[in-house]
């Protein structure tokens, strides 16, 4: 609870919508990458984010693969990163050639913050110390959902075609159960 009210004490409106924005934005393509425990995290927010408009891509895991993503960012698109402490350098690295692509990034870190924070166009800080040996993830999540909610709404007539027409493929697809 003490992550949760910290972290909203700290996360300024403007920082918050502009960012929304620019994901809703459908001129730009976006792109979201994870590090080693934050992956699960970007996956996360790339699965709602295909349903709600087009042009989103999850970069791979693989750092040796980046160059390929990075081949095809133009001005504009934007890079949604999620690096936490122990920095990964291969995110660090990739942020700089996406920056010079003329991409924006922005990033979710923790409170002691990123070194990609100081480029990044939108950062949002978010408290995760937590009494065990691992940081928690929770605020992260919930600042992902708050932007799925907020970039959703704002594009709702064509989020909701997509939605139909992927619960058409599933029907078609049969890959879920109909309730009874």
């Amino acid at each position: 609870m003490n992550n949760m009210r910290e972290t909203l004490a700290q996360l300024e409106t403007a920082e918050f919508d502009g960012a929304a924005a620019m994901i809703a934005d459908r001129k730009r393509n976006i792109y979201l990458v994870g590090g080693r425990i934050t992956r699960a995290l970007a996956e996360y927010f790339f699965t709602h984010l295909q349903v709600i408009r087009s042009g989103v891509t999850q970069i791979a895991s693989n750092s040796s693969s980046w160059p390929h993503y990075v081949l095809d960012m133009k001005k504009g698109d934007v890079l949604i990163m999620f690096d936490i402490r122990r920095y990964e350098q291969e995110m660090e690295t990739l942020s700089r050639i996406a920056r010079e692509r003329g991409v924006e990034i922005i990033l979710f870190t923790d409170q002691w913050s990123s070194p990609i924070a100081k480029s990044a166009r939108r950062v949002f800080r978010i408290q995760i110390e937590a009494p065990s040996a691992w940081d928690s993830s929770v605020v992260i999540l919930f600042a992902v959902e708050a932007l799925i909610e907020a970039v959703q709404s704002s594009i709702w007539d064509e989020t909701r075609d997509r939605m139909k027409t992927l619960e058409g493929l599933f029907d078609s697809t049969r890959l879920f159960r109909k309730p009874l």
